[in-house]
């Protein structure tokens, strides 16, 4: 399943909430709390004639391991290409992304137990490659600028002039981007679902199938979950 949400737009943090309520407004936000806020802010920016940009998060979950490679095809150096395509993109981030840089090693590193793993700060790749967590993409987008606040520039002869945007203005355009983003998503991991069929459609393994997160054995009703040997792993 792949879906996405606008996780900020302009200062305004948008912490997750529900899937369900995503759908339900037209920021494609995932905090029904803040719909209020955001068309307040969204009205008065439209009024002043000026901009601002957004981030959409997008989650691909169930994604098989081992699709990309470690260093050619990679699935995080593709899915980033992929992103950085769509217009006025202009950040992508992978997981934690840049909150990573304030993490220490022993934050960061995502634990692994025979559950599955602890954390999912790498955004489902480790070395290029899915470890069948879910793949975690955020994207940032830049303030559109086709604005009505005058900018100073120059004409074809280097004087300086100054331009106004007037009629059609988009205060953000990224709130209009996640089904965009969700669509680029797809399309990599289709991708990649291919690659992996034809290179590996013969390889049999024997290493233990293991959950991608211990939260879903967690919530198993009194079973202990256990690494068994899988002759037959469903790998593409």
């Amino acid at each position: 399943m792949i879906r996405g949400y606008l996780s900020q737009l302009g200062p305004i943090e948008v912490p997750f909430q529900s899937w369900d309520v995503v759908r339900a407004n037209p920021f494609f936000a995932a905090n029904a709390d803040l719909v209020a806020k955001l068309e307040v802010f969204m009205d008065d920016l439209r009024k002043s004639g000026d901009s601002v940009g957004a981030k959409i998060t997008t989650v691909a979950e169930h994604v098989p391991v081992g699709w990309g490679g470690p260093v050619y095809a990679k699935l995080d150096s593709d899915l980033a290409g992929a992103m950085m395509s769509i217009n006025a993109v202009k950040a992508v981030e992978i997981g934690s992304g840049f909150a990573s840089v304030a993490q220490r090693g022993s934050e960061h590193g995502d634990e692994l137990t025979p559950e599955g793993f602890v954390t999912n700060h790498a955004g489902g790749i480790l070395g290029g490659i899915s470890t069948g967590q879910d793949i975690v993409v955020t994207i940032g987008i830049k303030p559109t600028s086709s604005i009505r606040v005058p900018r100073r520039s120059i004409d074809k002869q280097g004087q300086p002039v100054t331009v106004e945007t007037n009629g059609r203005h988009d205060p953000c355009v990224g709130i209009r981007a996640t089904p965009i983003a969700e669509a680029m998503l797809a399309l990599v991991l289709m991708d990649h679902a291919l690659l992996h069929r034809a290179q590996n459609a013969d390889v049999r393994t024997e290493t233990p199938k293991i959950s991608g997160s211990s939260k879903q054995t967690a919530s198993s009703a009194g079973k202990k979950s256990t690494a068994k040997i899988d002759q037959d792993p469903a790998e593409a």
